[in-house]
């Protein structure tokens, strides 16, 4: 198996939080179905979340939009380079970023070097990480978000499979005279 990567659209997001269900299911995370407590957001330790920019008016029209934010799997992870016992690390195979949480100490160094603000933590303080579902890759499905994402929003594939995409999402809104 390549090395996979994921894109999150945020032009074609609707907030209808189908990955973080699919994400809480797969992971047989408590609780659900959805509750407002999910629905919302808060009080759980959500592997993904989904944040609103907007509304805002931009010339004669509304924008708005969703971000997805969860793990990365950057190449050069810098949770796993302040990881002092090691838990974090990279499959060898896929590059995703992994977490054993039985060696996980909840030092929460990771959380302080995250780019992307994507770490999360469970009810006993050690980190929990999108693992990008790599059983379903293995098994050639899709992940679960992916899967569930009713938009279209969420892709994995190669970072060149991603780079085609983001290319061609820019030339379309450039010809819808959408720039940003």
């Amino acid at each position: 198996m390549m090395r996979k990567s994921i894109l999150r659209d945020m032009d074609a997001c609707i907030n209808c939080k189908a990955c973080i269900i699919a994400c809480q299911v797969k992971q047989m995370s408590r609780p659900y179905p959805v509750s407002r407590a999910i629905a919302e957001g808060k009080g759980l330790n959500l592997i993904i979340r989904v944040y609103q920019c907007g509304p805002e008016i931009r010339g004669d029209r509304v924008h708005q939009s969703f971000v997805s934010i969860a793990c990365m799997h950057c190449e050069d992870a810098p949770c796993i380079k302040v990881c002092p016992t090691s838990a974090i690390f990279k499959d060898t195979q896929t590059r995703i970023t992994l977490v054993d949480r039985q060696i996980c100490i909840g030092c929460k160094l990771c959380l302080w070097v995250c780019p992307y603000g994507a770490t999360s933590f469970d009810e006993d303080g050690k980190l929990v990480l999108c693992d990008l579902c790599i059983d379903r890759l293995r098994e050639g499905k899709k992940t679960a978000c992916e899967a569930a994402c009713q938009a279209g929003a969420i892709f994995v594939g190669t970072p060149e499979e991603i780079a085609e995409l983001q290319a061609r999402k820019a030339v379309e809104r450039i010809d819808r005279g959408i720039v940003y």
